[in-house]
């Protein structure tokens, strides 16, 4: 999905649901830092949308409306992904760091994920398809890196503390396999490092 397919989506939205709070929180959240982007966001049909509070309760008619196999992607060929909170795994304070998104478009109450609060959300989803976004950001020097290992270290305190270990032990895998031990080399998965 291109920004300007994001853009079309979320204004029919707003055509609809003027009053809703939405949230970009999957990889299109991109989009609220640059125009362009790697072909890893551009390859996904589909926009996660967090829907939190008063606001969730639109989720069944954008699922309809909007979502998979609606007429709206039978028109356009993409389509929105509405979620909640128990879909997505934040770090503390990520209400605080949204982003504004689409105001030059005229669009009002769309926010995006902070960038960090995205990635540590997709580290915690821990697909191939999250490292694979992951690793187009840092080859496009589009991560900074201690942000994201802040923002980790911000999840030991909510309900996936235990799984944050393995994402780390994983994401330095990872970043081994792309010749990336500089990076690597920062992670502690047990927590910071000895003083």
């Amino acid at each position: 999905m291109k920004r300007p397919q994001l853009i079309e989506l979320l204004q029919r939205i707003r055509t609809s649901h003027p009053e809703t709070r939405l949230i970009v929180a999957g990889s299109q959240a991109f989009y609220a830092f640059t125009g362009t982007a790697p072909a890893v966001i551009t390859f996904s049909i589909e926009a996660d949308l967090l829907l939190v509070r008063e606001a969730f309760a639109a989720r069944a008619d954008l699922e309809t409306n909007f979502g998979m196999d609606s007429a709206f992607q039978a028109e356009t060929g993409f389509y929105a992904h509405p979620v909640g909170l128990g879909t997505i795994v934040l770090s503390a304070g990520w209400e605080e760091r949204l982003v504004p998104f689409g105001r030059d478009e005229g669009l009002i109450n769309v926010w995006a994920l902070e960038l960090h609060d995205l990635l540590a959300s997709k580290l915690m989803a821990g697909r191939d398809k999250d490292f694979e976004f992951l690793h187009a950001l840092i080859v496009h020097a589009l991560c900074d890196f201690p942000t994201l290992l802040a923002r980790m270290e911000l999840l030991r305190a909510g309900a996936s503390a235990n799984a944050v270990p393995e994402r780390l032990t994983r994401l330095a895998r990872h970043l081994r396999d792309w010749h990336r031990d500089d990076l690597a080399r920062t992670i502690h998965p047990a927590g910071h490092p000895p003083e």
